[in-house]
Order: structure tokens, then sequence, then C-alpha cells
């Protein structure tokens, strides 16, 4: 029998697109192997930015009261397990290899993509464990994305800004309705999307879907004490004890966390001592990912223009200055010209290299874009590795170290220093 990395690597081979939307293939093998989503609540999560922190939350606050939860976010940093998750531990690869094996026995030579195959072996695996919630990250987009296939209890979208245009659309419009397709026939809705709210609150409308809407229906505001929410006309938590360094995102994503649990089940809201407590711990790997070294190291995998900006505004918030040394990759279709434009004052030199992926820009590619802007102090690296060790030969000549631009890119880094220890 095949293990994992032999089973993704032979995914990887039967479809010749890395990214084919559709729903047709995997419902037609859904259908194959019988396959029915358990009767539990499930939380379904699109968006631009913020998802894989909303379900952080959301998965943490169910957790907190009791529920078995299972969790389905993508993509992964180092280990392909991170994807799938029980009560917040990465599931075996055995488990997944024996999802794989039963869908490969049944598939037929229907030709999924390695994100569609994932995505059934993460649904089959997380049915056969005892799961009283699903928590699940839509992959790309959400009208066609593989994870539409289930009926949720709740859809919940974040933050909506241009990203993946290749397959979304060439406007925030399009790329709004496109996120907006997860919203299902009477079932509720939590939106942080409030510069397309028209956009969103159309499809619900045609949906019959009631609607939440962040500023609207659900506030979060900083007073005296801390920070207040509030949830219709109901001020439920006074107090809360946000970091100063949390930009406004985070704390959009967790004001939207905290709807989707009301409006599902307001019995499963934390107390406010125990939420106060999450949101001291809070972290997720490789989001403003500082590793404690001298100088630091701060990883993060924003990769579109909003993301980086509020990564940006947490550098401030964090009163990182001084001599900055960037290692830089991205995908080709970012805004890579405006995202350096964003470092470009804050930034002394640039380590720039190319990544794994077939979508990734080259070296050459993002060093025209750094010359465009008149950035020459650049060092050119073979592939993250490189970059990694160029950076650490030189690092004490800096304040600060930042990664970022892509999961391909600080996933290494994560691994790269774990392995130093």
């Amino acid at each position: 029998m095949k293990n994992l990395d032999e089973w993704l690597e032979y995914q990887l081979t039967l479809n010749p697109k890395e990214i084919d939307l559709s729903l047709d293939r995997l419902t037609e093998v859904k259908e194959i192997l019988n396959f029915t989503q358990p009767d539990i609540k499930i939380f379904l999560v699109a968006g631009t930015n913020g998802k894989g922190t909303t379900c952080q939350f959301i998965q943490d606050f169910l957790i907190q009261k009791g529920l078995n939860v299972g969790t389905y976010t993508s993509p992964h940093l180092i280990k392909y397990n991170e994807r799938v998750k029980f009560n917040n531990k990465n599931v075996e690869d055995s488990e997944l290899i024996e999802s794989f094996d039963f869908i490969e026995k049944r598939r037929k030579d229907i030709p999924l993509t390695y994100f569609e195959y994932g995505t059934l072996g993460a649904f089959l695996t997380l049915s056969s464990m005892p799961c009283d919630a699903w928590v699940i990250e839509v992959g790309l987009g959400g009208r066609l994305d593989a994870t539409n296939i289930l009926e949720p209890t709740i859809t919940i979208i974040t933050s909506i800004s241009m990203d993946h245009q290749d397959w979304l659309g060439d406007d925030i419009e399009s790329i709004a309705r496109e996120k907006a397709g997860i919203i299902k026939n009477e079932v509720p809705c939590i939106s942080s999307a409030s510069n397309v709210s028209n956009v969103i609150s159309d499809y619900a409308e045609k949906h019959n879907s009631v609607l939440y809407e962040v500023n609207k229906d659900y506030f979060i505001e900083k007073s005296e004490g801390g920070y207040i929410w509030q949830f219709k006309d109901s001020v439920i938590y006074q107090n809360i004890l946000i970091p100063n360094h949390w930009g406004q995102g985070e704390i959009n994503n967790l004001s939207t966390s905290l709807a989707a649990i009301h409006a599902s089940d307001n019995k499963l809201l934390p107390e406010i001592k125990g939420l106060n407590l999450m949101i001291s711990d809070f972290s997720l790997p490789g989001r403003f990912h500082i590793i404690e070294k001298s100088p630091p190291w701060i990883l993060d995998v924003a990769h579109n223009y909003e993301s980086v900006i509020n990564f940006s505004k947490r550098l401030d918030a964090h009163g990182i200055s001084g001599d900055i040394l960037i290692i830089f990759a991205m995908m080709k279709d970012k805004d890579i010209e405006n995202c350096i434009k964003i470092f470009k004052n804050r930034v002394k030199d640039w380590i720039i290299t190319g990544l794994e992926s077939s979508r990734a820009s080259s070296v050459a590619e993002i060093s025209m874009y750094l010359k465009g802007e008149n950035i020459s102090n650049i060092i050119k690296a073979t592939n993250p590795i490189d970059a990694f060790y160029k950076a650490d030969k030189i690092s004490h000549n800096y304040d600060a170290v930042i990664v970022i631009g892509s999961f391909e890119l600080v996933g290494p880094a994560i691994n790269w220093h774990q392995e130093k220890l």
C-alpha cells in the first residue's frame, strides 16, 4: 500500500490542471461512494483573507464548550495532515490513507484534481470520527469549490478583495459573487465583506438566507475597559481584552467568529474569562509568526495586497523598524508590484527566490518588479532553503528578518528553523 507521500504524488497525476473549478467530478464520485454528510453543525467559511483565523477561532470556541470538532483547512505549511484535524490534532497518516484507498477503489476513471481528492478524503476521514461539528475552509472561491458539495448549517464570508482573478473574475463584484456561492437556501450567513455588501445581500435574499452583516447586525468597538461585542441590540460581551498588536483584520475575524457561534447556537459562546484566555493564547502558525532570535524573524503567509497591508500595520503595532531584511516570493497571479511598494521604504535589502509551484513567479520576474521601483539592493537565491541560509549568514546586520509572500515560502521557513534547533 502507498504511504501518504506516495498517495499525494499520485493524486497530482490524475488531472492535468492544478486548478479546475467544477463540482461535476466530485459530485459524481460522491454519489458513487454513497457519501452522506453527518447530521451535525457544519460551518463553511469563504473569503479572501481571514478564513484560516476565523476557522481557528470557531474551532477553539466549540472545543472549549466540550464539543468534538473536525476541521478541514488548506493549504498546509509543513505536513499535509495539518489540513485535517480532530479536536485541533492532526489526523494520522493511516486514517487519510484508508480514505484515499476507499476513494481510489471506487472512483472509476473520473479525473479528480489534487484538491478534490484531498477534500473528499478529508470528509470521509472526519465522518469516521465522533464529531459534533465540522469547521470547513473553502479552498478557492466558493461556488465551484470542492467544499461546496456540503450542505452547511451556517455559512461565513470573511473579507473580500482582489485575488485569484484568473479563476474568479477581474473585478471585486465578480469575485464576491463566486464567494457568495456558498450561501444555501434557508441557511443563515455571517458576512464581514462590507465592501461588497450589495452583492452578498442580493445573493442571500435570492436564497432566503438570513444574513448577519458586520457593523449592521454585529459590532465590536473599543471602550475604556477593553472591547465591547454586540449582536443586534444586545451587548453580549464587555471588557474583551485584545492585544495591542492585533490588526483590524484579526479583530474583525474574532467578531465574525463570535457572530457565527451566536447565530448557530448562542449557548456555545464562551464565557468572558474563557474568551479572554483564548485570545491571550491565540496563535496560528504562519500568521505574524515570530521566531524569537536575534534578530527576530517574522513569518507571514500574506500573499495579496490587502493581507500585506494588514501585515505592515502589525509591524508598526509591534514597533518593528530599523534595518530590515526581507525574503520574498509570490505566485504569478498576485499583485506583486503593489505588494513591493508597501515594503519599498521599510526594507533595506531583499532576498528573492522562486518556489516549487509552476504558478510561482521566477527570480527574474520578481527582480524586474523590484528594478521597476528602483530597488537594486537584491540578493538572488536558487530556492527557499538557499534564501534562508543566505539570510542567516548576514542577519546580524539587521534589526529584523521578514519572510513573506506564500505558504510555499513560510512553511519551509518554519521547518528550516525547527530543524536547526
